[in-house]
């Protein structure tokens, strides 16, 4: 689903949302983002921002952003987050099929659980921490 919002200043942006396989067990599918001069993308609980500044080629956040999407879509990348009980905590890209490590905010008591997505769910764990 594709549809235009408008910011407070009256500009016009894109929002994408892609719903996820069923596998995925995500709270939320592929989102994408056009608002403030650069590309969002978001799966689950984490996100990350493109912008001129990331990536390589013409449209530096544009071409990053892509990359980013194929990634998550074919599984090369996963989402972790951190939560105590039902609170988020942090989340990061996780290369698909490498264990979580502690974030480097954790101290102790910061977090009770893991929670790791993959667009089809093929690496998928919940890790009581």
């Amino acid at each position: 689903m594709a549809r235009s919002e408008q910011a407070e200043d009256g500009s016009s942006y894109l929002i994408v949302e892609v719903p996820p396989p069923a596998e995925a067990n995500v709270q939320h599918g592929l989102v994408i983002d056009t608002s403030n001069d650069e590309v969002t993308v978001g799966f689950d609980c984490y996100h990350s921002h493109f912008d001129e500044w990331v990536g390589d080629g013409e449209h530096f956040g544009t071409l990053a952003a892509l990359d980013f999407i194929k990634q998550i879509v074919s599984e090369r990348v996963s989402v972790v987050s951190w939560w105590f009980n039902e609170e988020w905590r942090g989340s990061a890209q996780l290369e698909a099929g490498v264990p979580p490590q502690p974030p480097s905010w954790d101290h102790a008591g910061s977090f009770n659980r893991i929670r790791v997505r993959s667009w089809k769910g093929s690496f998928n764990a919940d890790i009581s921490a």
